[in-house]
């Protein structure tokens, strides 16, 4: 990202290097909110009204297009519109069960949770409120304030087993909102069996590099910058973006595209995990990312992104050798007696194919988790995992692999501190055949 005398260079000379520079670095502050804008947009196409939750009340299958989803919990989502005022959003008591509902502005910064983990899953009143309200809060309302007027609110109810569904659906559907100038008689319970899993599909910014700059410029003018995202934005001023982006900025369309095409290889090339024996883990998301590269590089294949306080996750798609995971072979994963991911809500190992889907296998299971019925423990208590494609012989803890390539992922719900710290460490996935 060019500065200070750079910047005014590149205003006072648009076509030259630096200005393709400041294009540069203004695709990668504004891929989030780009991201934000077309999911939204996607939702106005459906006739999705705001403030309004629709909630999917199955648990992810190999038919979900959803990327990598998880199949423990139950999803919902709401588009909340605070032009016209806060919004209010209401649970009821979630007992011992994880649930979440986490909310997230336009620029894809996390602005708090309501929940088991951040507020004790009991009941509760939440106030959304927009940039610059100042009014009274119901009695006993949390207050949540977003920069935008714009909030995605995203839901995730556990489901503990088979014979849980109907009582994880009766929590999911107390969950309210209303405008609080009608609150509470204006409640509204959300939409039940909608599509909410397959809503938020993986979004390619590629291609007309012109068009996204006007549509960013579009979106700024909609959700201007405050607070700390006024800082990140400033050094891209002399670009004009929110005051008329065509007009202050005359690079050719092959510039701004080479500028896009610049900025997206570099979100994709941003690592910000740690790797140990194969398992690649991000301990660094945070409520605000202010380095706008590593912000851009989360939420790729889809919106939600926890904070690690919330759930860590553990991606691996190499076995400890380091070579790719492939059903042409047979892995095993061994947790030690005692040695359980230390999650105080939950833990889940999910299987994805090459394509981020979940598999088809005769088991019909996708995942194996502290909840899954008849896990065998081995002499020593141990818990031992087969992955494989063909049924291992024996009685085993089989996760059912593709024949080709595929991945996993280790979700960890409320990490403990041995977590959150690097001092527990995911037992390696190693071949067996």
């Amino acid at each position: 990202m060019v500065a200070g005398a750079a910047l005014i260079a590149a205003a006072a000379a648009p076509e030259q290097p630096n200005a393709t520079s400041l294009a540069e670095a203004a695709a990668i502050w504004g891929i989030p909110l780009v991201r934000t804008g077309r999911y939204f947009a996607l939702a106005q196409a459906r006739g999705l009204a705001v403030n309004r939750f629709y909630l999917n009340q199955t648990l992810a299958t190999p038919s979900t297009k959803l990327a990598a989803p998880n199949v423990d919990t139950i999803y919902g989502f709401a588009w909340l519109d605070l032009s016209h005022g806060p919004v209010v959003v209401d649970v009821a008591d979630g007992g011992d069960r994880y649930y979440s509902i986490q909310f997230i502005d336009a620029y894809e910064t996390i602005l708090g949770y309501a929940g088991k983990s951040a507020t004790g899953g009991g009941p509760g009143s939440y106030v959304i409120a927009g940039p610059g309200w100042h009014g009274k809060l119901p009695a006993g309302a949390k207050r949540i304030d977003s920069p935008t007027s714009l909030v995605l609110a995203l839901t995730r109810t556990l489901v503990k087993g088979a014979s849980d569904l109907k009582a994880a659906q009766d929590l999911q559907a107390s969950y309210t909102i209303a405008l609080l100038a009608t609150y509470p008689a204006g409640r509204q319970r959300g939409v039940v069996g909608a599509d909410a899993l397959n809503a938020l599909p993986t979004l390619h910014l590629a291609g007309n590099g012109a068009a996204f700059f006007t549509e960013l410029d579009a979106l700024v003018r909609r959700y201007p910058p405050r607070g700390q995202e006024a800082i990140a934005f400033a050094p891209l001023a002399p670009l004009g973006l929110g005051r008329g982006f065509a007009q202050h900025t005359k690079l050719p369309p092959a510039s701004l595209q080479a500028a896009l095409d610049a900025a997206l290889a570099r979100v994709q090339a941003k690592n910000v995990a740690e790797t140990n024996d194969g398992w690649r883990v991000n301990y660094h998301i945070r409520r605000f990312i202010a380095d706008p590269l590593e912000r851009a590089s989360l939420n790729t294949v889809g919106p939600g992104a926890h904070i690690a306080e919330e759930a860590l996750y553990f991606a691996a798609s190499d076995d400890s050798s380091g070579a790719k995971l492939s059903g042409a072979h047979g892995y095993t994963i061994t947790f030690p007696k005692g040695g359980l991911p230390p999650a105080k809500s939950f833990w889940s190992l999910i299987l994805y194919g090459a394509d981020t889907l979940l598999v088809d296998n005769p088991l019909q299971r996708y995942a194996i988790n502290d909840r899954t019925e008849g896990l065998i423990h081995e002499p020593d208590g141990s818990l031992r995992i087969v992955i494989s494609h063909e049924k291992p012989g024996g009685n085993v803890n089989w996760l059912p692999a593709p024949a080709g390539g595929f991945f996993l992922i280790l979700r960890t719900y409320e990490p403990d501190g041995s977590l959150l710290s690097g001092a527990y460490k995911v037992p390696p996935v190693t071949k067996i055949s």
